[in-house]
């Protein structure tokens, strides 16, 4: 890792994010991309049972959102191989961390499990998963997002009811994810067709929060 300058870790932490942003873009081949060289440089110091907890985080974050962009890319084996790595990453790493920003861990990874069962259209893997989940240490930002995911799920499933109670409660947590998010903001129009003329109150008031209605 030394090509990376001073701080490698991070530099690979910066294609951490990059790939982030390559994902809302919907560019998935470039975050593959980033995501592939940031597991490339790390993995050799990242395998050795001398890594340091702040090598793990970063390692095992770059795998998470290789996981997110195979699940966006319907690459079901990938994206669960991808998963299976963040697990075992997380278990050597042994505790929820924040290094470098990544809040890498175990609970994460499973937030994370969630988010690619929804992807792959797996909802009640999903909700399984949620079940056993306790993301309360973590940002208030990513426990939104498990919520939005959770309610994606629910969609899935046709549970209009549950859906809107997991958006709002991922409102309480973060509103801004779901006022401005492309999946959450989705999920509201989603859902209001699915009621139709019997889309309820709460419902309109979210959606007039996110600037969602037509």
């Amino acid at each position: 890792m030394a090509e990376l300058g001073g701080d490698p870790l991070g530099a690979l932490s910066g294609l951490f994010r990059m790939a982030h942003a390559f994902i809302t873009l919907r560019r998935l081949d470039q975050a593959e991309h980033v995501a592939a060289t940031g597991i490339e440089a790390l993995a050799p110091v990242a395998e050795g049972d001398d890594a340091t907890a702040e090598e793990l985080s970063v390692y095992g974050a770059l795998h998470l959102v290789r996981a997110v962009v195979h699940a966006r890319a319907g690459q079901r084996p990938a994206a669960r191989e991808a998963i299976a790595k963040g697990r075992e990453i997380a278990v050597r790493l042994g505790e929820d961390r924040n290094d470098y920003e990544t809040e890498f861990g175990p609970t994460n990874v499973e937030l994370h499990a969630i988010a690619v069962a929804v992807d792959l259209g797996d909802a009640g893997e999903a909700l399984d998963v949620a079940a056993t989940v306790n993301a309360a240490n973590l940002s208030a930002e990513r426990q939104s997002r498990m919520y939005i995911d959770l309610a994606r799920a629910h969609a899935q499933r046709r549970h209009g009811g549950e859906a809107l109670q997991a958006l709002l409660t991922a409102e309480q947590h973060a509103a801004e994810q779901v006022h401005t998010h492309t999946l959450a903001r989705q999920l509201v129009r989603d859902l209001i067709a699915l009621a139709g003329r019997r889309a309820p109150e709460e419902l309109l008031a979210l959606a007039r929060r996110s600037a969602t209605l037509p």
